[in-house]
């Protein structure tokens, strides 16, 4: 870590990110760490979400709608599984937890978790499958595999890889569908805007 002067103190990571002079200067090495954890993730999540909302929203649309659900859609699933193994094969030799699994982890090794913390350890821990299906609407498969090994490193296991092609083809047979549906729409639109027009 290094050190600025007093008044306007910045705690550096040795990643570069650095604490507001207020957390720096305070001595609570825990909010200290809880604000270079959040900028990490913050990081992390701005840099990966800008590149899958064009792919999700614009590139996977209109493979599925020129190539069809069929053609389109296995294109898009293996173009997905490719993308997301490499990710998780960086992600792991990073071995820095951007994606914010191992935040669960740690609210659930909390000395004294709050009745919010306590809940929400419950609920992912209670209905894996739901958590699971729920992930696979919401996120890539990356996403889904690394928030199942809660922050570990330390190799892949054969469980994680599995978890892996389960979450391709639960994430892709579902983006499938949505996709076309949004070049559909995409094209419904424009067709009736250009009907207005001309």
């Amino acid at each position: 870590m290094s050190y600025s002067s007093p008044s306007t103190a910045a705690v550096t990571a040795d990643d570069g990110i650095s604490a507001p002079p207020a957390i720096a200067n305070g001595g609570n090495a825990g909010a200290r760490r809880l604000w270079l954890r959040l900028a990490q993730i913050g990081t992390g999540h701005a840099l990966y979400g800008s590149f899958n909302h064009f792919f999700d929203f614009v590139i996977y649309p209109y493979v599925v709608y020129t190539q069809g659900v069929i053609l389109g859609g296995a294109l898009m699933t293996l173009f997905s599984l490719l993308q997301c193994a490499l990710l998780l094969v960086v992600y792991e030799r990073m071995g820095v937890d951007w994606v914010g699994s191992g935040l669960l982890a740690d609210i659930a090794g909390k000395p004294q978790p709050s009745w919010l913390d306590r809940l929400v350890v419950w609920v992912t821990n209670r209905n894996q499958a739901l958590t699971f299906l729920v992930l696979c609407a919401v996120t890539d498969p990356f996403i889904v595999t690394a928030f199942f090994r809660r922050g570990s490193f330390g190799g892949l296991r054969a469980r994680d890889w599995r978890l892996f092609f389960a979450s391709v083809l639960a994430c892709n047979l579902y983006w499938i569908f949505v996709a076309d549906l949004i070049a559909r729409i995409v094209v419904a639109s424009w067709q009736w805007i250009t009907g207005l027009i001309g």
